[in-house]
């Protein structure tokens, strides 16, 4: 009788045992809300070219638009007014910022600001020209944000929410900002980088 009870004990134990094994969600640890965010972030991101590859070819489309306008405008001097900056990737990948991890990030253009304004008359060719250059590197037609008299601004938008706003009232400016992108370091990587331990 005890042999029974041990055989039968026995089977039992090898039984919870295999199902434990069979099971993977118990051997895995769990990813907390935050992280499996943040990895569907990194994952949308690891499409998109690094900020290198986007910064090339959003820099030579700033170069082609100042070019032209000088071409066409030769009134408008122009000249950088402030320095690039950097910053992380907030609001649509925000989780890619958190815990200090540096996945990520946009990048702003140095504005360039020509002295004087482009009258209601120029303002139209100029518009339609960085139009042009903007729509062959991908970006949007335009959304004009202020049309006043001698007052004007329109704002560029590509797939990846970066943006070239071009405007013209006391001075006329041009400045560039790109979207969220992975540093190359990440994109080759091709994972989050591990949390910063403390």
């Amino acid at each position: 009788m005890k042999h029974h009870v041990i055989r039968a004990l026995a089977s039992g134990i090898v039984i919870l045992a295999l199902t434990s094994c069979t099971n993977p969600g118990a051997q895995e640890p769990t990813m907390n809300t935050d992280e499996k965010t943040a990895s569907q972030q990194f994952s949308q991101l690891m499409q998109r070219p690094d900020i290198d590859q986007a910064a090339a070819r959003y820099d030579e489309m700033f170069r082609n638009v100042r070019e032209q306008l000088a071409a066409k405008f030769p009134a408008l001097r122009w000249k950088q007014t402030d320095q690039p900056g950097r910053a992380g990737c907030s609001q649509e990948f925000a989780a890619i910022d958190v815990s200090g991890r540096a996945d990520a990030e946009t990048r702003s253009f140095p504005i360039w600001t020509a002295p004087g304004n482009l009258p209601d008359s120029e303002w139209q060719q100029a518009a339609a020209d960085v139009r042009e250059i903007a729509q062959s590197y991908g970006f949007d037609t335009g959304k004009v944000t202020v049309k006043r008299h001698n007052d004007n601004e329109i704002v560029f938008r590509d797939q990846y929410r970066a943006a070239l706003n071009f405007g013209s009232a006391v001075n006329t400016t041009l400045l560039v900002r790109t979207g969220c992108h992975l540093s190359a370091e990440a994109r080759n990587r091709g994972s989050l980088a591990p949390l910063p331990s403390y």
